[in-house]
């Protein structure tokens, strides 16, 4: 395995290396081969932990991308999924034989994760440690803060813990730099980088559009001031939720209801995938938005990410609705 793939210039596909995240990317870069290489981890799981929007689904996804390279096959799931897994395999897709038996397992947001299920979990992570089967672990806090039976927190601490730190200005500088890709100058990409945390900058780029650049500070302050900004008035969920059950032809109030029928689903589904790419709240706000916990928000996000890529009808009507949401 070429272990340069992907990286140029301080990056591993796409994902800007930087202080704070550069032992969390050298970690990942070497579980990365361990799983292309078949080989047995020398120790598991690899733990990562830090506050959100300090970029762990960034570095998860540059892991998936590296080590699709190769024909190593890789599951990521929400830790809360586990245990529903094991008891309903045709509830959420996968069964619990694809968790156990993946080259690489993935495991997002176990902070969230009910201290009942936890058995389910330590059980998994036993399982594939006996295979010699590579786990990465994603939390907002490390794992001996996390309220969970012992069972679960001493199989995470046993293995490497390393915390990722959130983007301080510079780092954020360089990210919107890369996202901005030339339409800001250097006084504007200062300014956004120093105005708040990495998801309210990139918030923040995002409500610009896709203005012709150039643009300098008084130029972003000028639009955002107009009405740009997510957080004052763009998109919010509950405009999103109507515009989504509107054209699914459901009412907000079915779609916020407990039916789990599909006509239902999947228009449930679709809101909290655009609420989540639109107005980037954190999962729990959206849980708190749509009266759900987290890992189900996780889940529908990471489900309807995934059938965009083979649904052309949905993937349309997604568009069209992403379009309407961000007028």
């Amino acid at each position: 395995m070429n272990t340069a793939a992907g990286t140029d210039s301080g990056r591993w596909h796409g994902l800007r290396v930087v202080p704070e995240n550069r032992f969390a990317v050298r970690a990942a870069r070497s579980l990365a081969r361990v799983v292309v290489l078949g080989r047995r981890p020398a120790v598991s799981p690899l733990v990562l932990h830090g506050p959100t929007g300090c970029g762990k689904s960034a570095l998860v996804g540059a892991l998936l991308a590296e080590v699709s390279t190769g024909t190593a096959t890789a599951r990521v799931v929400a830790a809360g999924d586990v245990a529903r897994a094991a008891a309903d395999p045709a509830a959420d897709g996968f069964a619990d034989a694809d968790l156990r038996a993946a080259d690489l397992l993935v495991l997002e947001d176990v902070q969230v994760l009910p201290p009942r299920e936890a058995g389910a979990v330590a059980d998994l992570l036993d399982r594939r440690t006996s295979r010699g089967r590579p786990v990465m672990v994603t939390t907002t806090v490390a794992p001996s803060q996390l309220e969970l039976p012992q069972a679960l927190t001493s199989r995470l601490t046993a293995g490497l813990v390393v915390p990722l730190e959130a983007p301080g200005v510079e780092a954020r500088r360089l990210v919107l730099a890369d996202a901005a890709a030339g339409r800001l100058t250097a006084d504007a990409l200062d300014w956004l980088a120093a105005a708040g945390g990495m998801r309210s900058a990139l918030g923040r780029l995002a409500a610009l559009g896709a203005t012709v650049g150039p643009l300098d500070r008084a130029a972003c302050e000028a639009i955002l001031a107009a009405g740009g900004h997510p957080t004052s008035t763009g998109p919010t969920v509950a405009g999103i939720i109507e515009k989504v059950a509107a054209a699914f032809g459901v009412s907000p109030k079915e779609l916020l209801g407990a039916s789990r029928l599909r006509r239902v689903l999947v228009p449930r589904q679709v809101a909290m995938f655009l609420a989540r790419e639109v107005c980037g709240l954190s999962f729990p706000r959206l849980a708190a938005a749509f009266g759900r916990d987290h890992t189900t928000v996780l889940h529908a996000v990471r489900k309807i990410r995934a059938e965009l890529a083979g649904d052309e009808r949905l993937a349309g009507v997604v568009r069209r609705l992403r379009a309407e949401v961000a007028e």
